[in-house]
């Protein structure tokens, strides 16, 4: 009987310590804008330094959050970013604006490089909503850029950017291709912006 008994704990907890807890996915964010080589020339000899986002906190770290219905938001708790959505974005418009060649040089924010200019990016949302009954959702982004002559501290241009995309795949993969391809539109329109800010 003894023996009977220490085998049923034996399997009992070697039952507890083989448990495997599931695994969480990790996702990146995609763009596929193809930069063009825009024909302005009055940048041709500055230098452009891209500040890092400005957002909320939930954007600074690997939790995935969406919102349901007009109050309510939520932390997806087998889904993770793989990089921060704050540090992709912001990597994500220095690769744009460098592809553009309007400028002489684009600098990382912590480059203590002399510029002329300053780009600021305030990530006003990033988020994959669901309406109350998790019968449809949407991703929309919204950004806000601004640059910035350096040594006068004047405003020389500034625009928001808004793009909302319906998603089909009621999800955490489904949220992350319509961020996706919100924040690829808001690229491409920026493409374009930066080419008439400096003509």
């Amino acid at each position: 009987m003894r023996y009977i008994c220490i085998s049923f704990f034996v399997l009992l907890f070697s039952g507890c310590v083989t448990t495997k807890v599931p695994s969480k996915s990790e996702y990146r964010i995609n763009t596929t804008v193809i930069t063009t080589k825009n024909d302005a020339q009055n940048c041709k000899e500055k230098s452009i330094k891209v500040a890092q986002a400005f957002s909320s906190s939930s954007l600074m770290s690997n939790s995935m959050t969406y919102a349901l219905g007009n109050s309510k938001q939520y932390v997806y708790s087998q889904s993770l970013w793989a990089q921060t959505p704050n540090s992709v974005i912001t990597s994500k418009f220095l690769k744009l604006i460098r592809g553009t060649e309007l400028f002489k040089s684009v600098q990382i924010s912590k480059s203590r490089s002399n510029n002329d200019f300053l780009l600021e990016i305030n990530i006003e949302d990033f988020m994959q909503y669901f309406d109350e009954k998790s019968t449809s959702s949407y991703a929309n982004v919204s950004l806000s850029l601004t640059v910035i002559e350096i040594t006068s501290n004047k405003v020389i241009a500034t625009k928001t950017f808004t793009s909302k995309v319906e998603i089909d795949t009621l999800n955490a993969e489904g949220g992350v291709d319509g961020l996706s391809e919100s924040l690829n539109n808001i690229l491409a329109n920026t493409n374009i912006w930066l080419n008439g800010v400096c003509k």
